[in-house]
């Protein structure tokens, strides 16, 4: 049981972030440009799992050895096999302008196709170039994603301003579909020609250069930073904070973090295709079911203790937990056991969680298992972590994962229960002095 001191001193800190941190996490929730982008991302998970699929697939043939029919085939064909991978990751950034600029234009409330049209127009132009009389669409993948989603935000924000202004062309008389025709003409015009100056001007001034180079060639340290142990723990004691507050961690973050994991998978997948070393851990699969394996705070490993608890309650969480965490939805036990606004497992859950995501990063990095290479986002547990890795020795690393988190919670957890026990032996007592009245009315 926790002393007096300890538990006053836990009050006061809650106290704190309600008061002052909670209002602050959900307003950046609900910023405008953050929830578009978040909902934009999102949209984009079936458009990578269809593509990790794909790699999936054409990865069957490296199962089989050399000069077997099997391996033949898929040697043979690779290109024509590699073709799904090249349309949904090859053009990753136009996907997200579609995704993005949508859900934006369903905020500010204007013609959602226009907004479309706009932000692809200006996403093409920024992320290619022509060489020698041919288009050179290279960027059209991962690395055009960052300025897909700055140019589908400014899309959709300068046609709402100009509707707002009413500069437009308006006809009276028109049905609604054609009169919003008219209405996007002045605005399409003004995103396509500013983006062509941008992308002229860019490239007089870097040798060529188009602006996702420029961006890849001066911005790479900043970007890459995301993928450190520094920034996984930052991260990760970020979404436990959150959850341990009440608030739904991955979604607060998700928008800004989304951008950069989706970034590290295309070019993880590009080198996995290519037979090359994989570059980063980061990637998506990384947080869904390593960082947050069984569920944001490794919260499996309370499902397992919960099973064999003394307690009554616990156990009843535990049971109704077990199927979620197979599908690493983590709601069930952080809001039933709870963990939320817990000071028992406060501990274990916001400062464990992120020192057991950092060694899993280790792990990865120095090549003892092979970092995701694919989006494999609904799928169970363990066949998860094996598909989006395609290397068997990622459900070994969780075995020892759940394993850790279940020693990590275990001393927390086992003071939880204890006063839950004798929570329930009062209740008991209670119950069994009443029921010997006898009392009958």
């Amino acid at each position: 049981m926790m002393s007096k001191e300890k538990a006053s001193l836990m009050d006061r800190f809650i106290a704190f972030m309600e008061r002052y941190f909670e209002p602050i996490a959900a307003k950046i929730e609900r910023q405008r440009h953050i929830q578009s982008i978040k909902n934009g991302m999102i949209a984009l998970i079936s458009v990578l799992i269809i593509g990790s699929f794909s790699l999936i697939i054409s990865a069957i043939g490296n199962m089989f050895p050399d000069g077997t029919a099997i391996k033949d085939f898929f040697v043979n064909n690779a290109e024509l096999l590699n073709l799904p991978f090249q349309f949904t990751f090859g053009l990753l950034s136009v996907y997200a302008a579609v995704t993005i600029s949508y859900n934006h234009a369903k905020q500010l409330n204007v013609p959602i196709l226009h907004s479309i049209i706009g932000s692809v127009m200006a996403t093409l132009v920024l992320n290619t170039k022509f060489v020698d009389g041919s288009l050179q669409t290279g960027f059209l993948d991962s690395r055009g994603l960052f300025i897909a989603i700055f140019s589908s935000l400014v899309t959709v924000e300068i046609i709402h301003l100009f509707m707002k202004k009413k500069i437009t062309i308006r006809i009276k008389g028109l049905p609604d579909g054609i009169a919003q025709t008219f209405e996007a003409i002045v605005p399409l015009v003004v995103i396509l020609f500013s983006a062509v100056l941008i992308s002229i001007g860019i490239q007089s001034v870097s040798e060529g250069q188009i602006l996702p180079e420029v961006f890849t060639t001066l911005l790479a340290p900043a970007i890459n930073s995301i993928d450190t142990p520094y920034a996984v723990f930052l991260i990760c004691f970020l979404e436990m904070l959150f959850w341990f507050i009440g608030l739904n961690g991955y979604a607060i973050l998700v928008g800004f973090v989304m951008p950069f994991m989706t970034q590290y998978l295309g070019q993880n997948a590009a080198a996995y295709a290519a037979g090359e070393p994989i570059p980063h851990v980061f990637a998506p699969n990384f947080w869904d079911y390593f960082m947050g394996f069984s569920g944001s705070g490794i919260t499996g490993a309370l499902v397992l203790l919960a099973l064999f608890s003394k307690s009554r309650e616990l156990k009843a969480v535990g049971k109704a937990s077990v199927v979620p965490a197979i599908f690493t939805i983590s709601e069930p036990v952080v809001f039933g056991l709870p963990i939320c606004y817990n000071p028992y497992l406060f501990i274990p859950f916001v400062f464990g969680t992120p020192i057991i995501a950092v060694c899993q990063w280790f792990v990865f990095h120095l090549g003892w298992v092979r970092p995701p290479i694919a989006n494999v986002g609904g799928t169970p547990i363990p066949l998860a972590q094996y598909l989006a890795t395609m290397d068997w020795r990622a459900i070994v690393l969780i075995i020892f994962v759940l394993a850790a988190a279940v020693l990590m919670y275990y001393p927390f957890f086992k003071m939880y229960e204890r006063s839950l026990v004798k929570q329930e032996a009062q209740i008991s007592s209670r119950q069994a002095a009443h029921d010997a009245l006898d009392l009958d009315f």
